[in-house]
């Protein structure tokens, strides 16, 4: 029961956020993302300001999310967070979070990705799960 109850609020909270058509901004220095919520034509940032992308994710399957280029002016951190799970069970998704401090004045562009590694150099892209935003620092 304990498992339902924070399953069901985790997918009202995905659905809830989900229904935001850009991220938010938690504290003026930090925008949340989710992988159904697109990043503005430009985002403006300033040096030090943070933006979080956290996105579903099941290793098992062979799909992660990925940059699909080096940035070049936002510090990246990414973290892995299984999903809660009985004893036992194997392949259950969790989530991917990409966290982005901005460095240095610029222009930069992440470019999220969610394929299998081993295919990167291979695909063209097409049909592949993608999270994007061009960033401007100041």
């Amino acid at each position: 029961m304990k498992l339902f109850m924070g399953m069901a609020f985790t997918c009202l909270m995905l659905g809830l956020t989900a229904c935001q058509s850009s991220g938010s901004t938690v504290d003026g220095k930090t925008h949340q993302y989710i992988l159904k919520q697109k990043c503005p034509a430009l985002l403006e940032v300033d040096q030090g300001e943070v933006i979080v992308v956290t996105l579903p994710e099941n290793p098992s399957t062979g799909y992660q999310w990925q940059l699909a280029k080096p940035v070049t002016l936002l510090k990246m951190e990414e973290t892995y967070l299984a999903g809660e799970s009985n004893a036992g069970m194997v392949g259950v998704p969790g989530t991917k979070t990409f966290k982005f401090t901005a460095e240095k004045i610029g222009q930069d562009d992440i470019h999220l990705v969610h394929i299998r590694p081993w295919e990167a150099k291979d695909s063209s892209m097409q049909g592949v799960e993608q999270w994007q935003c061009r960033v401007r620092i100041s």
